[in-house]
Formats: C-alpha cells, structure tokens, sequence
C-alpha cells in the first residue's frame, strides 16, 4: 500500500455531534476524510469552523486524526456546528443547528494547487444547504476536472432540495445511497416509487458519467450497480454498538479499495468489513484493529 499514490480531498461539514451531554467531533466529510488515512490515502478537508473553543479543539483534534488542517477556514462571525444527535435503537436522528461556519466555506482561501493533484473528490449533501458553501462547491466542480468524484448523499431532514441534487449528481463518477434515501430520492426527482436497479439504471441513464452506484443496506451488506448489473455482496454479521460513521468508513473503505483496484466486488467486500468494524465499536472514528489494517495493506 502506498500512502503517496492517493490524494483525496473532501468538502464539507465539521461539527460536533452532542450525544447526552457529551461532545463528539463529527460530520460525514470529516469521518470519511479521517476513515480514509487509515486506509492508507492522505487526506484533507475543505470546511469552517468558528473562531471558538470548539473550533479550536476541532482542528487540534482533526491534526491527531492525520488529515491535513491546511484547508480549514476559520470564522470570525459564524460559530462551529452543533448537532444534537439521539439515539434511537443504536440509529442516530439528527437536530442540526442552522447558520454555523460551515454554511460559509469560501472559495477565496482554497488551495488550487491542492485540488489539482487530487486523486479523487468528496461531496455530500448537508454543506451545500447554504448559498455561499454552495457556490464554493459548485466553482470547484465547474473549474477542476476531477476524475474521481464521490458523492454520499448523506441527506438530513430539512437540508436539502432537488436542485441540489441535480447539480451534485452532474459531477458525480460514484454514488451512495442506503435503502431509505433511494426511496426518498426516487420520489424526489422521478416522482416514482422504484426499486434499487430501476433507480439505479435511470440514474445512469441520464448521468451515464457515473460508472458505480452503492446502496449500503445494513446487517445485508450492500448492492452495487456497475453500468451493467447489480452485484449484491453480502456482510458478516456484526453487534451494533452505534451506527455513527459506519457509513463513512464504508464509503472511505469503498472509494480507496476502489481507486487502486477497480474491482468493485473486491472494493465492496473491504467497505463492508471496515463499516461492520465500526459500526461495532464505540464512536464515529475509532482506532483500526491490526487485524483490519492487515486486510487492507493487502489491497
């Protein structure tokens, strides 16, 4: 494994999860971006927190994860997010503070140089429900040609439209979704009720740039469509401890794995190992085992 080859950037959302009193740094960038170091890319991340104690100890904490702090802004009016996050279950719902430092990620302290020797491009959906985070996103899309870009819909109530969507999918090269946001997102845009491959073949059809679409599908692994047909790889068993950031690492697990092999099943298999290995552990970024890092120096 080489650590040099890939270089993956994301965009997007730092913030602090508030579970029962106690403060855990999250965001699906930030976990994807931290997910992706341990599987041995170098990674950094596009984001704004506010100029507060929260701020602060997010971006000394994102150090010790090994993601590059180089491009974390920092804002003198808008205060670090805060989600208030209950557990239903062992699955999280979400109550997302609105107008943070996050919403105003601006393009004037973006590092072109940085997004030029990317090896591929992260996006999801809740930093974009802003007009300045936004337009920043939309002017990297437009003016650097990634040939990689990952997009984890990740949607939260209230922090999206079909706009946003629409121009997320129009760069997109790999999709992921779950059973629930297929469902949502086939009402959204097609007004249709449609089953994984449907929804995935009229995605195609009208993106045909994006050559993977996953739906992870919990404790049954997950489904990949792959231009051609679906492939369903199926995952071990695993005891929930909380599902916070599984999804992340699959999608780190899955895009890593993918960009050196190219071989979607295999990719597909390792994601599901790395998301059961967290969904199985405490917190959102936990410490790999030896074990699992064994298995992915070996792709």
């Amino acid at each position: 494994m080489d650590n040099h080859k890939l270089k993956i950037v994301a965009f997007g959302e730092i913030l602090w999860d508030v579970i029962e009193d106690d403060f855990h740094l999250g965001g699906a960038p930030l976990n994807f971006a931290a997910h992706a170091v341990q599987c041995g890319a170098e990674s950094s991340i596009i984001s704004c927190v506010g100029d507060d104690e929260w701020g602060r100890k997010a971006i000394r904490l994102i150090g010790e994860k090994k993601v590059s702090i180089d491009q974390i802004q920092i804002s003198k009016e808008k205060k670090t997010g805060l989600v208030n996050v209950f557990l239903n279950q062992g699955q999280p719902e979400y109550d997302i503070i609105k107008d943070v430092a996050y919403d105003f990620i601006s393009i004037e302290n973006v590092d072109a140089k940085l997004l030029g020797i990317a090896s591929a491009f992260y996006i999801g959906t809740l930093a974009q429900r802003n007009e300045q985070s936004r337009s920043t996103l939309k002017f990297i899309l437009e003016n650097f040609k990634f040939k990689t870009v990952f997009y984890d819909v990740n949607l939260r109530k209230d922090s999206y439209d079909k706009e946003v969507i629409e121009n997320s999918l129009q760069s997109t090269t790999i999709l992921k979704v779950n059973e629930v946001e297929v469902e949502v997102l086939a009402l959204l845009l097609y007004k249709n009720h449609m089953n994984f491959e449907i929804f995935a073949q009229m995605i195609q059809s009208i993106y045909p740039q994006i050559e993977v679409i996953i739906m992870t599908a919990g404790s049954e692994g997950c489904y990949v469509f792959n231009r051609v047909q679906v492939i369903h790889v199926p995952s071990q068993q695993v005891r929930v401890a909380d599902a916070i950031g599984a999804g992340d690492a699959f999608s780190a697990a899955f895009l890593t794995t993918y960009l050196r092999t190219k071989d979607v099943n295999e990719s597909a298999k390792i994601a599901n190992e790395v998301g059961g290995f967290v969904a199985s552990s405490s917190g959102a970024i936990p410490e790999y085992s030896e074990e699992l890092l064994d298995v992915l120096r070996q792709c």
